[in-house]
């Protein structure tokens, strides 16, 4: 592959043209692209390639240059086109949105800072660059894009879930702490779900930890009146459906003996106070 040579060879010589595309709609420059020759994009360019002829789903070289996180050939695509960089695909990709998708930070930074990238084109599906780089587990991009631009913490996509939505979803403890450290706010999905549920639903544990510990109800239900340890139980994460048994057990109680007291109930659950009472059930396992 990227073998400038013989590329230079089959157009000049062997009869193809800079037109030739495979069954997806790829062209020379986007397969370049996508595998980052950058000797073999600059020379496509230099020869008057079109940098905005589309694959069959709509993308064009930069989207594949930023999804694989080559900035040479990005920078090389976004000099000779520069409305590529708001470019969306059939499924509203965009190439910022496909570099958080992939954890490419340095190619968000450039997209943004030195191309003025619009961080809050969405996709179709109503999924922000946010979300993607949530979902993903790419923790040094959702702390920049909440940092660096003014993208919105509390944007839902079009079932409502929000970024904590897809970090709690996707296990990624320490991106649903630092969301909450900066400012993020337990918001319901169209369903009535919370990060907990979702978080409960797919058995991560950590991660309802971490929402507990930052104060979310254990006793939310959704529009189904499931609560998150419903959830987890249905699902067979027993670890998760015991551990939030012990916190509303426990927020209970301490309810229970802050009313007695003609006090407001203060409840703050630990996880080492919720393993510690259920240690025997546990280690039966």
């Amino acid at each position: 592959m990227g073998n400038l040579a013989e590329l230079q060879w089959l157009i000049r010589d062997g009869g193809y043209n800079l037109q030739e595309r495979d069954a997806s709609g790829a062209s020379p420059l986007h397969v370049a692209a996508r595998f980052g020759h950058a000797e073999v994009v600059q020379w496509l360019l230099q020869a008057g390639y079109d940098t905005a002829m589309e694959t069959c789903e709509g993308a064009v070289p930069a989207h594949y240059a930023a999804a694989r996180g080559d900035l040479t050939c990005l920078k090389l695509l976004v000099a000779a086109d520069h409305s590529c960089v708001n470019k969306q695909t059939q499924s509203g990709c965009s190439p910022l949105y496909l570099a958080c998708q992939e954890g490419h930070l340095h190619i968000a930074q450039f997209l943004v800072k030195d191309c003025v990238a619009n961080v809050h084109l969405s996709a179709h599906d109503g999924m922000s660059v946010l979300h993607a780089a949530a979902w993903g587990g790419h923790y040094p991009l959702v702390v920049w894009l909440v940092a660096f631009t003014d993208i919105n913490l509390a944007a839902q996509d079009e079932e409502g879930a929000t970024a904590l939505h897809f970090a709690a979803r996707g296990g990624h403890a320490a991106i649903v702490d630092r969301l909450l450290l900066m400012g993020a706010v337990i918001m319901r999905d169209h369903w009535g779900g919370t990060p907990l549920h979702d978080a409960a639903e797919n058995g991560q544990l950590e991660c309802c930890w971490n929402l507990v510990s930052h104060g979310i109800d254990p006793g939310l239900r959704d529009e189904d009146g499931y609560t998150a340890m419903d959830l987890a139980e249905y699902n067979g994460h027993r670890q998760c459906a015991q551990y939030l048994q012990e916190v509303e057990k426990l927020s209970g109680q301490q309810r229970d003996s802050s009313n007695q007291e003609g006090q407001k109930a203060n409840v703050t659950v630990t996880k080492s106070q919720c393993m510690d009472s259920s240690a025997n059930e546990f280690s039966a396992t």
